[in-house]
C-alpha cells in the first residue's frame, strides 16, 4: 500500500500465459457467498509520528532515509489492513528501494547535466529514460508484490517485460497518430496488465473487463470537458459585456477582469479534481468488479462524490496546516478505500488459503536477482 496511490498487494514472477492457474469466469463465479470486507486500522495520530520522523530524517540525510521512510511506511499500512481478522504484511528491505532510488537520482543528474553541458543530446536522453520506462515499471511490480504476503503465502507478479513493453511503449507512439483515440485502450491495457497478472502464490487471476467500458467512461469525460469549456467561454463574455457597460474606469475594469480570470481559475480546478476522482472510481470499481483470484471475487463500491470531498477537504486541510495535516489526509483516503474493498467467497478465506502452496523454488530463483529494484512507480 503506498501512498494516495493504493497499492494492495497482488503480484511478481514473469510467467508464460498458458502457466497461469485456470480460474473459473465471471459467468461461472459465485454470485452470492460469504463477504469478507477489508478493514483498516491505522490512525491519524500515530501515522503523523511516523511521518515526521520519516520527514527530519530525510531531510538531514540529503534524501538517503527515503528508502527507509518508503518501507517504514507501508508496514505500517500493510499491517493495519486486515482481512478475514489477519493482517497483511510488507517484507521488502531499504536497500534494494534505495538502489531504485540511486537509479532514479542518477538518471536525473544525468539529464540536468547534458541539459547544462551538451544540450544538444537532450532528445537522445529523453529517448533513452522513454525506452528504459517500461522496464522500470515492470520491475517495480514485481517487487512490490513479491515482499507482499497474506498468511505468510506471497503474492506475485506474472506478467512479462515483452507485454510491459508492448503497453507502455508501443501503445503511446500511436496516440498522434491516432488522435488521442486510442487513449482509453490504453488506459484498458494498462489495467489488464495490473490485474490479469495478479496471482497469489501459485492461484492466478483473471480480468474480464472489456476496453469499450474505459470508451464509455473517457467519452463523458469528454463529452463534460467540452461543454464546461463552452459555458465558461460564454459565461466569461457575458461578464465582459457587462463589466464593460457599468465600470467608469479602467482600473475597476482590471480589477473585475483578474476577479473573474481567479474564479475561473479555482473553477477550473475543481473540474479537473472531479475527472480526477471520477476516473479513478470507475475505473477502480470496475476491475476490481470484473477481477477473479481462483473462486474469489472482487467487490469495490466507491461512491465518486464521497472521494471527490475527501479530496477537496482534505487538500483544503493541508493548505491551512501548511502540509502537517499530511497524514491525516492520507489516512483518511486510505481507510475509505479499502473499506469499500470486498471479497466474496463461497466458501471460507481458510479454505481457500490452505488450498494453496507457495512455488518455492520459483519464489527463491526470483528474489536471487540481484538486478531487482523498485523505483516507486
Amino acid at each position: 500500500m503506498a501512498t494516495e496511490t493504493l497499492h494492495l498487494p497482488t503480484q511478481s514472477l514473469p510467467v508464460a500465459s498458458d502457466q497461469k492457474m485456470a480460474v473459473s469466469s465471471r459467468a461461472n463465479a459465485p454470485q452470492s457467498g460469504n463477504i469478507h470486507p477489508f478493514e483498516f486500522t491505522g490512525s491519524a495520530g500515530e501515522y503523523f509520528r511516523i511521518w515526521m520522523v520519516n520527514l527530519f530524517l530525510t531531510i538531514v540525510t540529503g534524501g538517503i532515509y527515503a528508502a527507509w521512510a518508503k518501507v517504514r511506511t507501508r508496514r505500517y499500512l500493510y499491517t493495519h489492513t486486515r482481512l478475514d481478522g489477519q493482517a497483511f504484511e510488507y517484507t521488502a528491505k531499504p536497500t534494494a528501494i534505495l538502489k531504485g532510488n540511486l537509479i532514479v537520482g542518477a538518471g536525473v543528474v544525468l539529464y540536468f547535466l547534458i541539459d547544462l553541458y551538451w544540450p544538444t543530446y537532450n532528445l537522445i536522453t529523453i529517448l533513452a529514460l522513454y525506452l528504459v520506462m517500461p522496464l522500470l515499471i515492470y520491475k517495480s511490480l514485481r517487487f512490490n508484490t513479491r515482499y507482499s504476503s497474506f498468511r505468510n503465502i506471497r503474492f506475485q507478479f506474472m506478467g512479462s517485460l515483452k507485454e510491459s513493453y508492448k503497453t507502455y511503449l508501443g501503445l503511446p507512439l500511436l496516440i498522434p497518430l491516432t488522435l488521442g483515440i486510442i487513449i482509453p485502450y490504453w488506459a484498458y491495457r494498462r489495467k489488464k496488465y495490473f490485474f490479469d497478472n495478479m496471482a497469489f502464490g501459485v492461484s492466478g487471476a483473471t480480468f474480464k473487463g472489456a476496453a469499450g467500458h474505459f470508451y464509455k467512461i473517457y467519452g463523458l469525460i469528454l463529452i463534460l470537458a467540452v461543454s464546461l469549456v463552452f459555458l465558461y467561454m460564454i459565461g466569461f463574455g457575458l461578464l465582459i459585456s457587462q463589466l464593460q457597460g457599468t465600470m467608469k474606469s479602467m482600473d475597476g475594469f482590471g480589477t473585475s477582469i483578474v476577479y473573474a480570470i481567479m474564479i475561473g481559475y479555482f473553477l477550473v480546478l475543481l473540474v479537473i479534481t472531479f475527472m480526477q476522482q471520477y476516473l479513478y472510481v470507475r475505473e477502480n470499481n470496475y476491475c476490481w468488479n470484473e477481477t477473479n483470484l481462483g473462486e474469489l471475487r472482487f467487490q469495490s463500491s466507491l461512491k465518486v462524490g464521497k472521494l471527490l470531498v475527501i479530496r477537496l477537504t482534505n487538500l483544503l486541510a493541508i493548505v491551512v496546516s501548511l502540509g502537517l495535516l499530511i497524514p491525516w489526509a492520507k489516512i483518511r483516503r486510505t481507510r475509505y478505500i479499502l473499506e469499500n474493498l470486498n471479497i466474496i467467497t463461497s466458501s471460507s478465506l481458510d479454505e481457500f488459503t490452505a488450498a494453496i502452496e507457495p512455488d518455492e523454488s520459483a519464489l527463491g530463483e526470483v528474489a536471487a536477482d540481484f538486478f531487482d529494484f523498485e523505483v516507486g512507480l
